[in-house]
């Protein structure tokens, strides 16, 4: 009974965050109408600086969550450097396995002081979404096909608006395009079947890489960017004890459960200098950074490696970091604090299910009209 009862609450230790991180939504976006009629007559670059800084505020509270709540150990390889040294524009793309790795580039953007300049390129059914799918659109974010088909007009007016703006990015892409889990091998297949087709290399631990957003990309905002950061992530915890196999990737639940309590992260800097800008070589380039992703990650997997504790590691030095909580303990305070007060009155309650529900709606309507 006993054992039954804390497993039963180990299950409920991503409740509490999710619902605080949610919860904060409306209130999030009536500040944000705040800011953006504050700044409606003036320059957009004033609304944009507000509104990453008011972005840098919520996601601090997601990382008070994520990294300082769960206790994960952060273990950094290859240019950790980058992170310290200076602030950039860069082009971020990254392997993706699970929902977490959203996450990831909230990690690394913060100990470079660039939180809330993170735009991403998402799949298209998200811009539905409620509250966030419109939010995201206005954060300057892209919408894409699952096809990985988009409209490259719409989409480089943006990016262009961006650089004119000389406005602080990292323009995040998953390549890949979906998720590479070991539970989907259709999806694995399908993958290993275009590479052949296409003449590329068989991948075991990445899906075969797309390279349209990374062109459009990088066609409107090279002149604006600093370099790529290339991102190879692998979360502990995802080989099975038994056989060796690799196991799926912690989805945003298990992972506030602490189903993964090492995370690692190989950085790779590449100056744009060596970032082909013709179509066929670009291709290319993304194939061989995705080869070098595969080496890594088999490395990672390989139940024959030179790693001590943890089992589970990339090649190379590697360092140790920690965020603080000074850096995301206030955000949970005042976020988690106002989700509280609004909800802790009647009047509270009917306002704020008034600004979900008005504010959903009308942002629902907003992004079918732009569809």
């Amino acid at each position: 009974m006993l054992l039954s009862l804390l497993v039963y609450l180990q299950s409920l230790r991503w409740v509490v965050p999710t619902a605080v991180m949610l919860g904060s939504a409306p209130a999030y976006i009536t500040a944000w109408m705040a800011v953006r009629m504050a700044t409606a007559i003036l320059p957009r670059r004033y609304y944009r600086r507000g509104d990453d800084l008011l972005y840098s505020a919520y996601q601090r509270l997601v990382l008070f969550f994520f990294e300082n709540y769960t206790g994960v150990e952060i273990y950094l390889y290859g240019d950790t450097d980058v992170l310290t040294s200076k602030q950039e524009n860069v082009l971020y793309m990254s392997n993706h396995q699970c929902t977490v790795d959203w996450v990831v580039c909230d990690m690394l953007a913060i100990r470079q002081g660039m939180l809330g300049t993170l735009r991403y390129v998402l799949k298209d059914g998200l811009r539905f979404f409620p509250l966030y799918g419109f939010y995201l659109a206005q954060h300057d974010c892209l919408y894409v096909k699952r096809s990985g088909k988009f409209d490259k007009d719409r989409a480089s007016r943006q990016l262009e608006r961006l650089q004119r703006d000389k406005t602080p990015t990292w323009f995040v892409v998953f390549p890949e395009g979906t998720r590479f889990n070991p539970e989907l091998p259709d999806v694995i297949k399908k993958s290993q079947e275009f590479a052949k087709a296409q003449g590329y290399p068989v991948l075991h631990h990445v899906l075969t890489p797309r390279y349209r957003a990374l062109q459009v990309g990088l066609l409107q905002m090279r002149t604006c960017l600093d370099a790529v950061y290339d991102i190879t992530i692998a979360y502990g915890n995802t080989v099975a004890k038994e056989t060796g196999e690799r196991l799926s990737s912690p989805g945003m639940p298990e992972f506030l459960q602490g189903g993964s309590k090492q995370l690692h992260l190989h950085i790779s800097r590449i100056p744009l200098s060596e970032v082909p800008d013709k179509e066929e070589k670009l291709s290319q380039w993304v194939q061989q950074r995705f080869q070098e992703k595969e080496k890594l990650l088999s490395h990672f997997y390989s139940t024959n490696n030179s790693c001590s504790e943890p089992r589970q590691c990339f090649p190379g030095k590697r360092v140790v970091s920690s965020l603080p909580l000074s850096s995301t303990a206030p955000a949970f305070i005042f976020w988690g604090g106002l989700f509280t007060a609004v909800l802790a009155t009647s009047e509270g309650r009917a306002l704020y299910w008034k600004v979900a529900l008005g504010s959903t709606a009308a942002g629902c309507l907003w992004m079918a009209a732009r569809s």
